[in-house]
């Protein structure tokens, strides 16, 4: 999924894209390896894990190498492989099972999850992530380019930014299906197009402007509050299609049934004096169940 947010800056020294990715840092979603162990929470999957343990499933393997999944739970935290590892031990093609019936939790997580850990403290199952997390990659302009500023052009091609998150996986998939699409339509890969980076930032009181004039490119679907203003759970503020946080509300001295379009304007009169850059972000949203800090 692909979003807008609207990063709000001080005027400073600091180098834009510099001040750009230090804002925007707190958000990146990630796990261990990815992120400092100190920004993370335990997500708790239990109940998940719990109901693949408990479903009824049948695994079907494929000529082609494949596996067809029938009945069952969500089998996100099955690893396949070791499916098909205990299907070829058994000698089976076809393989109906209930693996509450065979063993219990604890050797169920052992033989066949993935991605999951032991809490050290409670025991239970989960990941841990960083409950903050908004974005996989972001780009400046991106996808929205120019949309900040007013000033979008039609020209068809992949837009490429200067000032971005980095390289990522999910980034690179993506170009190579859409090259891949091309080439199977017998087009040519999307022209490259650069982003040009005074499109898509833009002074805070010209923005207010615009919202007080009623006029779409004020309206992000979040803005980014600056570093310091608030903690940074409360920095990211959503303004659709889902309103929060209600703390940060409070904090403008709006009421928490208060319109979008009251919000955005508040956010932009507290910060009249900043200026912000308009980034087009990628994620996949993850709903925290449990959190206890590392």
């Amino acid at each position: 999924m692909f979003s807008l947010a609207y990063v709000l800056l001080p005027v400073s020294d600091i180098p834009s894209a510099e001040a750009i990715r230090a804002s925007l840092a707190p958000f990146q979603r990630g796990g261990r390896g990815d992120l400092p162990q100190t920004w993370l929470a335990f997500d708790d999957e239990t109940d998940a894990l719990r109901q693949a343990h408990a479903a009824d499933f049948t695994f079907v393997a494929l000529e082609t190498g494949g596996m067809r999944i029938e009945g069952g739970a969500d089998t996100f935290h099955l690893d396949m492989r070791k499916v098909q590892d205990e299907m070829k031990r058994l000698g089976l093609k076809h393989w109906r099972v209930r693996f509450a019936d065979d063993m219990d939790l604890d050797l169920f997580f052992d033989r066949f999850a993935r991605r999951l850990e032991r809490h050290p403290d409670t025991g239970r199952f989960g990941r841990w992530l960083n409950p903050l997390g908004e974005w996989d990659w972001w780009d400046l302009g991106g996808r929205f380019d120019g949309w900040i500023a007013c000033d979008q052009q039609t020209r068809e091609g992949r837009r490429v930014a200067g000032v971005s998150s980095g390289p990522d996986p999910g980034r690179i998939l993506l170009a190579n299906i859409e090259n891949v699409l091309s080439g199977a339509l017998g087009q040519e890969p999307p022209p490259l197009l650069e982003v040009q980076n005074d499109s898509n930032i833009e002074m805070v009181a010209t923005l207010l402007g615009d919202a007080r004039e009623g006029r779409e490119n004020a309206y992000p679907p979040a803005l980014v509050l600056p570093s310091g203003a608030v903690e940074d759970g409360l920095r990211w503020l959503k303004t659709w299609p889902g309103m929060g946080p209600r703390e940060t509300f409070a904090w403008l001295g709006e009421a928490p049934e208060a319109a979008r379009e009251e919000i955005v304007r508040a956010a932009y009169a507290r910060f009249e004096d900043r200026w912000a850059a308009g980034v087009a972000f990628h994620h996949w949203k993850t709903r925290f169940r449990r959190v206890d800090r590392a």
